[in-house]
């Protein structure tokens, strides 16, 4: 099982671009099977569950350990992301599809969940901090992202706040209780030693729930997208100049306000490492059977590859945030 966790995570962008072939092909010349579009709201609670075992709640009443970090994270995720989001959204995408532009808007809104905790670690930056931040926005979101889609996607789908809020509340609030659940269950059973060693298995299990999802939306709209292929490619450009900019900027707020490499790390990464799985669940439960999934569907591709850009230069980071040695008096 170890094995096909890693080769799940490790190649996770070549699965999601098989995934994404595959769907549109069958799709194209076979379109009858959108009538496989009745699990969707199946695989979409398979999806989110396993994910939110190893979301702790918790760790909530540690936030006032670390106001300054937690403050600039959240500024970064509701205020400059979503404002952001909306200028990219004008530059990339006018002229396509209402409901592309709108989801492209979700898939900005929607902030990192656990895996923002493993990037951190991998980058040897602070996985506490990154939990933080992760339990604040995950709960900040329930109302921030409904009010952000009324303000900015409202110009170009028919937005209904309370509508989105309710499925925030179904998508996010029933899988976190349940998992929540399931970890307490498996601590007791299991301690929390042998907990941590089944920590990295959810994300996979929530991954091999993603990939029929995935195909199955994607299929109900091949011909679409095959007769306007260009509109993947412009997601993928979109996510990977604004992800990047969104970390450019983490780090640099780090720097001038003097915050250490491994805060600025969790930082960095609560900003770029979006949640695939929500995103796509809001916009399957929202908008049905349209392209507001596509960009939510489509960012794996890319934003797996870019975490790993990151990764490899977080010794640059390091070093950049690294306070200047001071100098001696002149003799």
């Amino acid at each position: 099982m170890g094995f096909f966790a890693s080769v799940i995570s490790k190649y996770l962008s070549l699965w999601v671009g098989l995934d994404i072939v595959i769907a549109l092909t069958v799709g194209y010349f076979f379109p009858a099977v959108s009538v496989l579009e009745y699990l969707v709201p199946f695989l979409v609670f398979l999806m989110l569950y396993p994910m939110m075992v190893n979301l702790r709640i918790e760790e909530v009443g540690k936030a006032f350990k670390h106001p300054k970090m937690l403050l600039a994270a959240l500024a970064l995720n509701f205020l400059v992301t979503p404002l952001l989001g909306w200028v990219w959204a004008r530059l990339f995408f006018s002229g396509t599809d209402s409901f592309l532009t709108a989801g492209f808007i979700l898939k900005t809104l929607i902030p990192g969940s656990g895996m923002v905790a493993a990037w951190t670690g991998y980058a040897r930056g602070k996985v506490g901090s990154a939990l933080v931040i992760v339990a604040v926005s995950m709960i900040l979101s329930l109302v921030m992202v409904p009010f952000w889609m009324w303000v900015l996607a409202g110009a170009y789908v028919v937005i209904e706040p309370l509508v989105i809020f309710r499925a925030m509340g179904v998508i996010v609030v029933a899988p976190l209780l349940a998992g929540a659940l399931t970890r307490r269950l498996m601590i007791r059973r299991w301690g929390q030693a042998r907990f941590k060693e089944m920590a990295p298995l959810f994300p996979v299990l929530s991954t091999c729930a993603m990939l029929p999802m995935l195909f199955i939306i994607i299929s109900f709209q091949a011909v679409m997208i095959v007769a306007n292929y260009w509109w993947m490619l412009l997601v993928i450009a979109a996510i990977a100049s604004m992800y990047s900019v969104l970390f450019l900027l983490s780090v640099g707020f780090a720097k001038v306000t003097g915050m250490d490499y491994g805060d600025a790390m969790a930082m960095g990464y609560s900003v770029t490492a979006k949640a695939h799985a929500i995103t796509i669940g809001v916009a399957a439960t929202v908008f049905g059977g349209t392209l507001a999934v596509l960009p939510a569907a489509v960012a794996p591709v890319i934003q797996v590859p870019l975490m790993m850009v990151i990764l490899k230069s977080s010794g640059r980071v390091e070093k950049f945030l690294s306070p200047l040695p001071s100098q001696g008096p002149r003799s």
